[in-house]
């Protein structure tokens, strides 16, 4: 087997972000935080291209909170996730761009976002983070080197849990059906198969998918049981020691015919390659599914509004032919760039990244929580519990805010769990030690730059047609071909000119 395994692993985000010292974090280096304050007392107004994951904008008393707790007026612009990154990408070509941009970690290496960085249309942030404390000490150097564009920092970013991949699933179908948690991919498609034809739901009509699926393969179905096969994660290294693409290594080809047969047999969805995250969850939630493959959050809350005799569960580990591995991340969500057409001055600039200082003292950090009373109730005076009955309201009111500026890992409190949520925190924490890297993640193509999301088209677009049905495996390696031709061979031989090995 080739050696991409050794890349499977990379050290654990620094205790001190888990935890974090506390004490005294928002008044240290004095000097610092004067060099960052604004010439008046004016709030500072902040722009911003953020990603809306709900249905709507946040309402409620967050956003005049956080406004008030670090001398800001916030004006931001929510965009659907469905469409963020046509928004993203669009706002960047025309030069029309807030002062602070997301980009997501699947869109790090966006052919539009690499060319403006490369073109010098934003901000270098090297020299700078040192006169905040904060993001010193909650900014992980190894995440954060990870995130570097031609050797430089253009970015602050939104740390993730290394992976949260695994499925979840009704454990009421599973319990009444008689089957066990499935341990590998032959119990997972028997699972899936008696969710489809089974009569889970007890209606007796034959409405159900085993899986439920959605239209982006890092983050559905496909590159969780690519990875279960055995397959690397974007890039990988071959047994002569060189990176080459996920889509030419032996796991690929299996994931994809085991997803063929997955749509032969019609256990998922067949609108899966147009069927957008929302519409996902809405087909899970009205029991349309039994599992979910990607993300292992679940919403027992919503489901129960719709059946409240539905129960849901998780699991993360599934055996493959070549070992038990998860579908990892680089420990970045998003990255907050900084347009120097929106930022004029380095004066400026520094008023915003004081802003995200500001964000990580406790006394701000901990409004990402909502409103004692409200949102929580306090069990002591370190352990919060989030009010069963205020679930709606952090969804209206809290997680979009959360979803864009909660940009470290560390709380406050000491959140009391229910069963479901820390069975999902420790499945989280148990993917660490099986949750396969990209050994390319922080290595910058030209040719990539400037072709790769064309390039990646014809991959994509090869993958769904295999799996439903219209080319064949020699149809598959000739757009593979078509692939290399185009440019890929280039972007295989400057990567390669960077890789250093295993470490």
């Amino acid at each position: 087997m080739a050696n991409w395994r050794k890349t499977t692993t990379i050290t654990a985000i620094t205790a001190a972000l888990a935890a974090g010292t506390l004490a005294g974090c928002g008044s240290s280096d004095k000097a610092a935080e004067n060099s960052a304050k604004p010439a008046s007392n004016e709030p500072l107004e902040i722009t911003m291209l953020a990603t809306m994951y709900g249905a709507n904008p946040p309402s409620g008393p967050l956003q005049k909170m956080l406004e008030e707790a670090t001398n800001t007026k916030l004006n931001f612009t929510w965009v659907p996730g469905s469409v963020y990154t046509d928004k993203m990408t669009t706002a960047i070509a025309a030069n029309t761009m807030p002062k602070v941009i997301q980009v997501h970690s699947v869109e790090m290496k966006n052919t539009a976002v690499v060319n403006a960085i490369r073109s010098g249309m934003f901000w270098e942030i090297g020299d700078l983070i040192k006169d905040y404390p904060n993001l010193v000490k909650y900014q992980d150097p190894k995440v954060l080197e990870g995130t570097k564009y031609f050797g430089k920092l253009y970015s602050l970013f939104y740390e993730i849990d290394l992976s949260r991949t695994g499925v979840q699933y009704r454990k009421d179908w599973l319990d009444k059906l008689g089957l066990k948690v499935p341990t590998n991919l032959d119990e997972l498609y028997e699972v899936m198969k008696a969710f489809t034809y089974n009569d889970p739901d007890g209606n007796g009509v034959q409405d159900t998918y085993g899986n439920v699926d959605r239209n982006e393969l890092p983050y559905g179905a496909f590159k969780n049981i690519a990875t279960w096969y055995g397959t690397p994660n974007e890039w990988g290294v071959d047994d002569s020691g060189k990176l080459m693409p996920d889509f030419t290594f032996p796991g690929y080809m299996d994931a994809m015919k085991y997803m063929k047969r997955l749509y032969d047999e019609k256990l998922i969805n067949q609108d899966f390659t147009v069927t957008t995250p929302a519409q996902q969850d809405e087909k899970f939630l009205n029991g349309k599914g039994g599992m979910m493959i990607g993300n292992i959050f679940a919403k027992p809350d919503n489901i129960k509004k719709v059946n409240p005799n539905a129960e849901l569960d998780v699991f993360n580990r599934i055996q493959g032919p070549r070992g038990t591995f998860n579908y990892g991340g680089t420990g970045v969500a998003t990255l907050y760039l900084f347009p120097k057409t929106s930022v004029k001055t380095e004066a400026e600039l520094r008023q915003i990244l004081a802003f995200f200082n500001k964000l990580l003292e406790p006394d701000v950090y901990k409004l990402f929580n909502g409103v004692e009373g409200v949102h929580y109730k306090m069990l002591d005076d370190k352990t919060i519990e989030f009010l069963p009955e205020a679930a709606d309201l952090r969804t209206n009111e809290i997680s979009p805010w959360s979803n864009v500026l909660h940009f470290a890992n560390f709380n406050v409190y000491k959140v009391k769990q229910l069963p479901l949520a820390q069975k999902q925190l420790d499945a989280i924490a148990d993917n660490k030690s099986i949750a396969v890297m990209n050994p390319a993640a922080n290595l910058i193509s030209t040719t990539q730059a400037e072709k790769g999301t064309e390039l990646q088209k014809i991959i994509t677009d090869a993958t769904y047609k295999f799996i439903l049905g219209t080319i064949d495996a020699n149809g598959f390696n000739k757009e593979v071909e078509k692939w290399r031709k185009g440019g890929g061979d280039k972007i295989i031989e400057e990567l390669n000119s960077q890789y250093k090995g295993n470490k």
